[in-house]
């Protein structure tokens, strides 16, 4: 079959379900290719595709038409100009988490941390910290097992050695006594009957333990700011992402819990979406 009649095809496909359909087009006949993007628009008129090309092609627009996600179609994700891999084990990271990695950036020196990513899924925030930062030393933890597996390969691929895997349950993962400079998270902040649930199809395919939180979404986000506090150093700082419309009630749970120097971070669409509080 020519790729030609293949392509146009698929874009007629994509079309009925997806908003980008000449990208998702792109990406998946590229991806099953093996070509760049620009590759493959100079051989669209004329190369043949095989039999388990043309199959692959297909099972693999009957699962974006469903609604799974291009990136675990693909099996990666950009995020801070870096690729990673991506299974339905862990969350896709996502441009606006970009927002705590830079905040930590600014708000820390370059010199010797100890920093702990609460969490961690991908370790997509821990390896864009541990390339920026390379005197830095972290412990990355998540409750997934699965998790781990996909965080450990990325780490691999960028070879790095500043970041030591743990398994827990956000703090329960480290040891008495440690202290450190910084704990960041991105934790599930999102409500069980938040509409985004049901009208976004995307989010159907991310595993829900790093999606939903109890108590309105804000159950993680507490336990965290309440734990942390054994395991920060004195002067050590917080770093939490949220959802837009929870910055009111994470500042109130660093208050509680005796933070100070509480901050409050926009993304580029002007929402409150990461916040930090210093102990001691």
């Amino acid at each position: 079959m020519l790729l030609i009649s293949s392509w146009r095809w698929a874009i007629k496909e994509l079309n009925r379900t997806s908003p980008s359909a000449y990208l998702d087009a792109e990406l998946l006949f590229a991806h099953v290719l093996g070509l760049t993007r620009a590759q493959l628009h100079s051989q669209l008129p004329d190369r043949l595709l095989t039999t388990p090309q043309k199959k692959h092609i297909q099972q693999l627009i009957a699962r974006r038409q469903s609604g799974e996600p291009i990136a675990y179609l693909l099996g990666r994700q950009e995020f801070w100009s870096l690729v990673f891999e991506v299974t339905p084990e862990v969350l896709i990271p996502r441009p606006e988490t970009e927002l705590l990695v830079q905040q930590v950036l600014d708000t820390l020196s370059t010199e010797r941390r100890k920093i702990v990513d609460l969490g961690t899924g991908s370790a997509a925030i821990s390896v864009a910290l541990a390339l920026a930062r390379p005197a830095w030393q972290f412990v990355a933890i998540d409750y997934s097992s699965g998790a781990l597996q996909v965080a450990e390969r990325n780490i691999r691929r960028y070879h790095l050695h500043t970041i030591e895997l743990r398994q827990g349950d956000w703090c329960q993962a480290l040891l008495v006594g440690e202290k450190f400079d910084a704990i960041l998270s991105n934790p599930p902040y999102i409500a069980a009957d938040d509409s985004h649930l049901q009208t976004e199809c995307a989010l159907a395919y991310e595993p829900k333990n790093a999606l939903i939180s109890e108590k309105n979404g804000l159950n993680d986000l507490e336990i965290i700011i309440q734990q942390s506090r054994e395991y920060l150093r004195e002067g050590g700082i917080l770093f939490l992402e949220h959802g837009y419309q929870q910055a009111t009630f994470v500042k109130e749970f660093f208050l509680k819990y005796g933070y100070h120097q509480i901050k409050n971070y926009k993304d580029l669409a002007g929402h409150q979406r990461v916040s930090s509080g210093k102990w001691n």
